[in-house]
């Protein structure tokens, strides 16, 4: 199990991952450490206060790079994902392990561990993120924001991991164009959804959307943000459980080789 599992691990080029990842988080840190922020200013304060107004200014500048790190940790799992079982293709992987005495299922369970895993450093380093980013932030809108993103990352992650779950049994049992195929259609069903519904839908929503009303709603409803997070790791992790058990259940009596 380990092997099959450092193998994934180098088939989404993980040590070249880790590297990069440890770059720009030092180079975030400097970049912290260098350009502290500074509290909100109100109006009406006096001429010498304004001066803090630049310590917002780069905390405006600085929200955005532990929400854009959050953002890509939501779409890795699923490149991963394919990449990994289109090497396994590629390799006859899938038909050696079968001759393994580690279980048929043996192959399947390293996936989802091996994502699982993935999901959860991705959620960790994210939360080192936003750490990095309150070490030397103001008391300013954009560390509430940076607040209310931090306080919705097990959630985030949850999703994540739920997706995974959905994504996984496609890539296993039919191989990884076959999925990537069904994929592509449903996400191009999805736009022309999303494309109908700003021509003929009400788009009066958008007009109430504001980040900063967002985190008062997050200020406001702590006790069902705290709910939340509580409960969506449990449902997603019984949700992935089931979903490794079928999968498990179809590829039961199914080829160990599969063409894609």
């Amino acid at each position: 199990m380990g092997g099959m599992l450092y193998k994934d691990f180098l088939a989404v080029k993980g040590k070249k991952i880790i590297i990069i990842v440890l770059v720009c988080t030092l180079l975030f840190i400097a970049m912290r450490l260098a350009l502290p922020g500074a509290d909100m200013v109100k109006s009406g304060e006096t001429g010498e206060e304004m001066r803090f107004a630049d310590g917002n200014m780069i905390d405006a500048f600085l929200w955005m790079l532990p929400s854009l790190f959050t953002l890509a940790g939501l779409g890795l799992p699923s490149l991963w994902l394919k990449g990994i079982i289109a090497q396994d293709e590629k390799n006859k992987i899938r038909a050696f392990t079968k001759s393994l005495p580690l279980g048929k299922n043996a192959y399947i369970a390293s996936k989802y561990i091996f994502l699982a895993v993935a999901v959860y450093a991705a959620m960790s380093m994210e939360l080192i993120w936003c750490e990095i980013y309150f070490s030397r932030s103001g008391d300013n809108s954009f560390t509430d924001l940076v607040k209310a993103l931090q306080s919705f990352l097990i959630i985030f992650s949850s999703a994540s991991l739920f997706f995974a779950g959905i994504e996984l049994p496609f890539f296993i049992s039919l191989g990884s164009k076959k999925a990537t195929g069904i994929k592509s259609a449903i996400l191009e069903l999805l736009f022309l959804f999303v494309i109908g519904w700003f021509f003929f839908g009400n788009l009066d929503v958008f007009e109430k959307m504001d980040l900063f009303n967002y985190i008062e709603w997050t200020k406001t409803h702590e006790f069902e943000i705290n709910m939340m997070i509580v409960l969506c790791p449990v449902i997603s992790s019984v949700l992935y459980f089931l979903s490794y058990k079928l999968t498990c259940a179809v590829n039961r009596n199914r080829e160990a080789d599969i063409d894609g």
